[in-house]
C-alpha cells in the first residue's frame, strides 16, 4: 500500500528532494516572507499530485480562480482539465479578504467548510492571510485540532503562513503540530539571488530528502531545482 502522495512528473527532480512525495496525514507549514517563493512551491505540488490521480483542494487568498488559471499555465502547469474534471476545486478567498471590512469569522469559517476538505489533498495558500483578523491562542489550538483531524484520516494538508501576520503563540501553535515543516527564502549564490526552501522537519518522510533545496523559477517550465545548492 501506497503511504504517500506522489508529486513526481517528467524531466523534474522536485519530487526526489523531497523524498518522493507527501506523506498521507500530513499537515504541513511552509514559511517565508512574501515572493520567497512559497506560492510556486505549493503550485509545483499541485500540479504533480493531478498528474498522479490525487485530487486536491487550493484555497487561495491571492488569486481569483482566472488568475490562478492564467498563472498555472504561465509557468507550464496547465490545470483547466483537471477543474472542469473536478480533480481540483479552486476556491478564491480574494475578493473577500481585499474588502475594507475586517472580517472577524475566518476560523469558524474554515473549520465549517467541510467541502474545503472532501480532497486527498489541501492546501491553504495562505493561511495566515485567511485567519489573521480573528486568530488568537485559543482559536489557534481549535484550528490545529480541526487540521490534525482532517490529517488523522489520511489526507495531507499543506498551509503557508507569513511569520508576523499572525502572532507568535498561534505560530509556535501550528508550527508544533506539524508533520512537516519547512521555510522559503532568498538566498544569495555568487551574483544570483535564488529561491531556497529549508526542511527543518519531515515525520513520516516517504524517502530520503534534502533539507536544504535551491531553485528558481522559469516561465512555461515551472520550478527548477539547482543542482547545486550553497549553503
Amino acid at each position: 500500500m501506497v503511504s504517500f502522495y506522489s508529486v513526481q512528473i517528467q524531466n523534474d527532480e522536485f519530487h526526489k528532494k523531497i523524498g518522493g512525495g507527501i506523506p498521507k496525514g500530513t499537515l504541513g507549514v511552509i514559511i517565508g516572507e512574501s515572493g520567497s517563493g512559497k506560492s510556486i512551491v505549493c503550485q509545483r505540488m499541485v500540479y504533480g499530485l493531478l498528474k498522479n490521480d490525487v485530487t486536491v483542494t487550493y484555497l487561495s487568498t491571492q488569486f481569483t480562480t482566472v488568475d490562478f488559471v492564467k498563472q498555472m499555465s504561465s509557468v507550464g502547469y496547465s490545470v483547466e482539465k483537471e477543474i472542469i474534471a473536478g480533480k481540483l476545486k479552486f476556491f478564491p478567498v480574494y475578493p473577500l479578504i481585499s474588502l475594507p471590512r475586517k472580517r472577524q469569522d475566518y476560523v469558524n469559517r474554515l473549520i465549517s467548510a467541510k467541502h474545503v476538505f472532501d480532497a486527498e489533498v489541501i492546501i491553504i495558500d495562505s493561511l495566515s492571510s485567511l485567519v489573521k483578523f480573528d486568530i488568537n491562542p485559543e482559536s489557534a489550538i481549535d484550528l490545529v485540532a480541526f487540521l490534525k483531524r482532517i490529517s488523522a484520516t489520511g489526507r495531507s494538508v499543506i498551509a503557508t503562513a507569513v511569520p508576523g501576520e499572525i502572532d507568535e503563540s498561534a505560530m509556535l501553535e501550528l508550527e508544533t503540530a506539524s508533520t512537516f515543516l519547512a521555510e522559503c527564502s532568498l538566498k544569495k549564490f555568487g551574483s544570483d539571488v535564488k529561491n531556497m526552501m529549508t526542511i527543518k522537519k519531515y515525520n513520516l518522510a516517504p524517502g530520503q530528502y534534502q533539507k536544504q533545496i535551491a531553485f528558481r523559477v522559469e516561465p512555461k517550465i515551472g520550478l527548477v531545482v539547482e543542482i547545486a545548492a550553497v549553503a
